[in-house]
């Protein structure tokens, strides 16, 4: 029997991989940059060989000099994938960089606002930006917050806002209202799927 890509664990790897080999095919000359954790940054590259091999695709690796030449010389419509780790260390060269999409893969890991790692990654020029997660919150509702903040730098207000009218109250009071309001912001911008919807 074969196995659906959800079964595979690549579903939402391969909407991604979908989305920008319609873009690319569509005449998208900007390219785009694929953030993920250190132990994926491979298997990206690969998947994209695998299911969309019209797609021209580099890994951001080896030297500083090496990722300078690879970020500075690229091929129009490339897609860039790299680490979030290598990605905080090369910060100052994404400036002046513009990308049609940036994702970030396993979002969770720019949970925490305040990091360098996810300035670094919030500090990326890009059209649009997607973010891919299982775990949109793990144990703080700040951590959803952290992750629109990325997506849509403002949506969810200031921290400060959103912490005083979503978090105290759904964490502390468990606030219906103030949850089903949340709920209607984020839902829009959510795409879930179950393994029955697949």
């Amino acid at each position: 029997k074969q196995k659906t890509a959800y079964e595979m664990g690549l579903g939402k790897t391969l909407q991604v991989i979908a989305f920008l080999l319609s873009s690319f095919e569509e005449g998208e000359e900007k390219r785009s940059l694929i953030i993920s954790p250190a132990s994926l940054v491979y298997n990206w590259e690969n998947e994209i060989h695998r299911f969309a091999p019209a797609l021209p695709v580099r890994v951001l690796a080896g030297t500083a000099e090496e990722r300078t030449e690879i970020l500075k010389n690229g091929v129009p419509g490339e897609i860039l994938v790299t680490s979030y780790e290598t990605m905080r260390r090369d910060q100052e060269l994404y400036k002046g960089e513009d990308f049609f999409c940036e994702v970030i893969d396993e979002a969770q890991y720019i949970k925490n606002a305040g990091t360098k790692g996810a300035r670094a990654v919030k500090s990326v020029s890009a059209q649009m930006k997607l973010a891919l997660t299982g775990t949109p919150v793990e144990n703080r509702l700040s951590e959803l917050w952290s992750i629109f903040d990325y997506l849509m730098p403002g949506f969810l207000y200031s921290y400060e806002h959103f912490k005083k009218n979503f978090e105290m109250p759904i964490m502390k009071n468990e606030d219906a209202a103030a949850r089903n309001r949340l709920r209607k912001m984020t839902a829009p911008f959510l795409l879930r799927s179950s393994k029955s919807q697949v």
